[in-house]
């Protein structure tokens, strides 16, 4: 296993994170040329960039295709945070599907048998990281090039992921311990507890928690590739559930190499999107243009459309094409939704903002 692999040659069609929503993949599979086996006529191949999982109504049977399509070498995929808690181990509101079936959840979701699970398990242990070639990266957060660097020359000697993760977690821990930073947060937490997870709060910044926060993302090279870059904030938010100590960073206004990444991880709303579906924290695409690639050089695009948000969307009985499954053509440049809307997008390096619509 590598944590670093090549991408296919030839054209390309890069889909955001599909998030168990798996008739909209299939749907957006068609709408690009694709047989329900993974074909295409003209030799194109899919690319996934992580996050299949979760929030959806059905992530197994996303799973199940993408394993599919993946190991008859149709498809390739990198692994998203998503996937990662799953095998992590690590509960969340959104996975009960996966890591506690038995548990009530707030959206339906199909839930996932044993036997599948442990086959699933094995296929997200062998998903790479990072996808590139000379002309194209791919990551699901964030490239990182100090993160990248450590992720090539990483070797285990079982080729388990997950004791990687916990060989950097636990390193950061036995730091955070020797340095007294743990007991800080140990006196913040006898006070603050209930606070942090008190939407009514007046929040106030907890610098032990804060600190900590950004250590185990920022020094954790599967972390900072898998959930993007994060510094201490200035003002607390409430995101999840709880008030944060940490922001997202908007890695792509440093990264200076010609390479285009394309990336998904962080919802892009624009249109009816940025009323309806609520974001993560501060804006950070503000005046989102779908159109154009961004950053420094203006040659990275996030394919992320947040279709994440359709079971909410459903619920509140909105429009749930607020939030879209998205793919990037590659060289094309041509964004295809899966409700069929084209868009031609600039090329990378591009600055004009002009795009036109294609039907």
């Amino acid at each position: 296993m590598e944590l670093v692999e090549r991408l296919f040659d030839g054209p390309l069609d890069i889909v955001g994170d599909v998030h168990g929503e798996y008739d909209a993949m299939m749907k957006l599979m068609a709408t690009l040329g694709y047989d329900k086996d993974g074909r295409h006529p003209y030799g194109r191949h899919l690319v996934f960039v992580g996050d299949l999982v979760d929030r959806g109504p059905d992530s197994v049977a996303v799973l199940r295709k993408v394993r599919e399509l993946v190991l008859s070498g149709r498809a390739l995929c990198v692994l998203g945070n998503h996937e990662l808690n799953l095998l992590l181990g690590k509960e969340k509101p959104d996975n009960l599907w996966f890591t506690n079936p038995d548990k009530e959840s707030e959206h339906p979701a199909t839930v996932i048998g044993e036997y599948e699970r442990a086959k699933m398990l094995e296929f997200l242990e062998s998903l790479p990281l990072v996808l590139e070639r000379d002309d194209l990266r791919i990551v699901h957060a964030c490239w990182n090039t100090e993160a990248i660097y450590e992720l090539r020359k990483a070797r285990f000697d079982d080729g388990c992921l997950v004791s990687l993760f916990s060989g950097y977690e636990n390193a950061i821990y036995d730091e955070i311990e020797a340095s007294g930073l743990a007991d800080r947060c140990v006196a913040e937490k006898k006070v603050y507890a209930k606070a942090v997870k008190d939407p009514e709060w007046e929040p106030k910044l907890l610098p032990a928690k804060a600190e900590i926060d950004e250590r185990l993302t920022m020094e954790n090279p599967i972390k900072v590739v898998t959930s993007g870059e994060e510094r201490i904030t200035s003002e607390p938010f409430w995101a999840g559930g709880k008030w944060r100590m940490v922001d997202r960073v908007t890695w792509w206004d440093d990264y200076e190499d010609d390479v285009p990444v394309i990336f998904g991880h962080y919802w892009r709303r624009f249109g009816e999107a940025s009323k309806v579906i609520p974001g993560f924290g501060p804006d950070i695409f503000p005046n989102d243009d779908p159109g154009r690639w961004f950053g420094k050089r203006n040659n990275v695009y996030c394919i992320d459309f947040s279709v994440g948000a359709r079971p909410s969307l459903r619920a509140d009985n909105k429009n749930v094409n607020a939030g879209r499954l998205s793919a990037l053509r590659f060289p094309e440049c041509e964004l295809v939704h899966d409700d069929g809307e084209r868009l031609v997008v600039m090329p990378p390096g591009d600055v004009a903002s002009v795009r036109a619509s294609v039907h």
